[in-house]
């Protein structure tokens, strides 16, 4: 009965082994819209082949979403799990009106 009674401990997790993100998409959106009007049509694999962090490429991926999502990306893909083409679409007017802070999300949390 003691033991059925007696309060359990909470669990900690400890955080101090997570490193802080240092990129958010914003900035990955910032350096897409500099790059892709420059790059023509450019497949994802080449577009993030010099990053060397798994986190990066998410976020160069959360980027091209965002950018699909305000039409100034096309996505080509001819074959299941084959590679992701990205056209560029926009045009420079767009961005100026617009700007980068309108075009990507705000995410609280």
């Amino acid at each position: 009965m003691l033991r059925a009674l007696t309060p359990r401990p909470v669990a900690r997790v400890d955080l101090d082994h997570v490193a802080p993100i240092r990129i958010s998409v914003a900035d990955a959106v910032t350096e897409l819209l500099d790059e892709l009007p420059r790059a023509g049509p450019i497949t994802f694999r080449r577009l993030t082949a010099d990053l060397a962090e798994r986190l990066e490429v998410i976020v160069r991926f959360l980027a091209v979403l965002e950018l699909f999502k305000q039409g100034l990306v096309d996505l080509e893909q001819v074959r299941t799990f084959g590679d992701l083409t990205i056209v560029w679409l926009g045009s420079p007017a767009a961005l100026d009106e617009v700007g980068v802070s309108g075009l990507v999300d705000t995410y609280e949390g």
